[in-house]
C-alpha cells in the first residue's frame, strides 16, 4: 500500500511540476546575444556574448540556447551539436539555478569583409524531470561590421606614398580657421601653431588642432568591381576594396576631403555605395562601413554610370582622381584615355595574380600600377 501511494505521490508531483514549467518556465527569464564591438577589421578577432538571466525561483535544469549566424565568423569554440553548412548552426546547453546569471563569451575570427547581423534565436527548456521541451522564439538584433582590412604591399604603399606627395603639391589649400573638425596626431607638416596644448598634456603626445579647408578640392576613389574574367576572380574585388579602404585612411588621416564612387550594391539599401567628399570626423567610419555592405554574391551592375558621371563632372572639383578596378576592359581603358588626353589627374591600381595579368594600352601604361594581390595578403 505504502508502494502504491508513493507513485501515486510521484505521478502527482510529476504532473504539477509539468503544468507549472509549462506556465511559468520562461517568466523573467532573459536571453541575449551582442558582439563585444559594433566593428572590427577582417583577420581580428571579436567575441559575442551570450548571456542568460534567471530572475525568479524556478530553476532550469536544461536550457538550450540555439542561433545562426555566417559561416565568416569561425568560433574558436564549435560548442554542443553546431554544425557549419551555409551558416553556422549553434546549441549551447545550459544549466540555469533561480536568481543567477549566466555570461558566456564565444570568441570567433571573422575571416571575410562584411556586414554580419544575428535577427533572433531559439531557446527550448527542460521540466524538472527533463520530460518535455519547452521551446520558445525571442527576438534579437546583434549587428557587427567587419571591414575591410587596409591593403599593405611594397609596391601598392610605395605608389601610394608617392601619389600623396603629389597631392599635398597640388593642393594648395588654406585652413580655415573657423571650421573646426577636431584633434589628430601631430605630423612634421604641422607647425606649433597648430599644437592644442590642453590635448598634448593630457594624452603625453603632440596632438594638433584639425581644421576645415577653404577649397573643396577633393581626392575621388572610384572602384570598379565588374568582374569581365571567364572565371570569377574574387580575390581581385576584396584587394580593390581594400586597396580603397587603405587610400581613405591616407587621405582622410590628413585632412583631404575624399569622396567615394563605386559600381557595388549595398547589402542593405540594394543601391551603389556612393560617398560624397568630405574629410570630417566619422568620414573614414562612413567609408569603411560602405565598403563593407558591399555584397559580391552577386555580378556587379554596369560600371557604365559611373563612367557618364565622370566624364561629366571638371576636373577643377578633384586634386586627383583614383581607379581601383581589376577589370581591363576596353570600355574601362578607354574612360581612362579620355582623362589623359583632357589632362586630368588620375591614377589606376589594378590588382592581378598569377591568373589574371591584363593587357594594358600604351597611352595610359605610366598611369597604371599593376598590383600583385598576394602582397597584401589577399591569396
Amino acid at each position: 500500500m505504502v508502494i502504491i501511494w508513493i507513485i501515486l505521490g510521484a505521478l502527482l508531483l510529476w504532473e504539477i511540476q509539468s503544468v507549472w514549467y509549462a506556465k511559468h518556465w520562461d517568466e523573467e527569464l532573459f536571453v541575449s546575444l551582442a558582439f563585444s564591438r559594433k566593428s572590427t577589421v577582417r583577420g581580428e578577432s571579436c567575441e559575442l556574448l551570450e548571456t542568460i538571466e534567471n530572475r525568479k525561483l524556478l530553476p532550469l535544469p536544461v536550457l538550450k540556447v540555439k542561433f545562426q549566424v555566417s559561416r565568416q565568423l569561425a568560433f574558436e569554440d564549435a560548442g554542443t551539436e553546431s554544425s557549419v553548412t551555409d551558416q553556422y548552426y549553434r546549441n549551447d546547453v545550459f544549466s540555469v539555478r533561480p536568481y543567477t546569471r549566466h555570461i558566456r563569451s564565444l570568441r570567433f575570427t571573422c575571416k571575410k569583409r562584411g556586414f554580419y547581423r544575428i535577427n533572433g534565436l531559439d531557446v527550448v527548456a527542460g521540466d524538472l524531470f527533463l520530460t518535455h521541451e519547452l521551446p520558445k522564439s525571442l527576438p534579437v538584433d546583434s549587428q557587427l561590421y567587419v571591414y575591410p582590412r587596409p591593403f599593405r604591399g611594397m609596391d601598392f604603399n610605395g605608389a601610394l606614398r608617392q601619389l600623396n606627395g603629389e597631392v599635398a603639391t597640388k593642393r594648395h589649400l588654406q585652413e580655415d580657421p573657423f571650421e573646426y573638425l577636431g584633434i589628430r596626431e601631430y605630423t612634421p607638416r604641422d607647425t606649433l601653431r597648430d599644437v592644442n596644448w590642453k590635448a598634448t598634456a593630457r594624452s603625453g603626445e603632440l596632438k594638433v588642432n584639425q581644421k576645415g579647408c577653404t577649397a573643396q578640392r577633393s581626392v575621388r576613389l572610384v572602384v570598379n568591381l565588374e568582374d569581365g574574367a571567364i572565371l570569377r576572380q574574387e580575390d581581385l574585388l576584396e584587394a580593390s576594396i581594400e586597396m580603397a579602404a587603405a587610400a581613405a585612411e591616407l587621405f582622410i588621416g590628413q585632412g583631404i576631403r575624399t569622396s567615394l564612387e563605386t559600381n557595388g550594391p549595398d547589402l542593405l539599401t540594394k543601391e551603389a555605395v556612393c560617398l560624397k567628399a568630405s574629410c570630417g570626423a566619422g568620414h573614414l567610419d562612413s567609408i569603411f562601413r560602405g565598403l563593407a555592405r558591399i555584397d559580391l554574391e552577386k555580378p556587379a551592375p554596369s560600371f557604365e554610370p559611373i563612367r557618364e558621371r565622370l566624364e561629366e563632372m571638371e576636373d577643377r572639383e578633384s586634386l586627383c582622381t583614383i581607379f581601383f578596378s581589376a577589370d581591363a576592359r576596353p570600355e574601362f581603358q578607354q574612360l581612362l584615355e579620355k582623362f589623359r588626353k583632357e589632362k586630368r589627374e588620375f591614377i589606376w591600381f589594378c590588382p592581378v595574380n598569377r591568373i589574371v595579368r591584363p593587357e594594358i594600352n600604351a597611352g595610359i601604361r605610366p598611369y597604371t600600377r599593376l598590383i600583385d594581390a598576394e602582397e597584401g595578403g589577399r591569396l
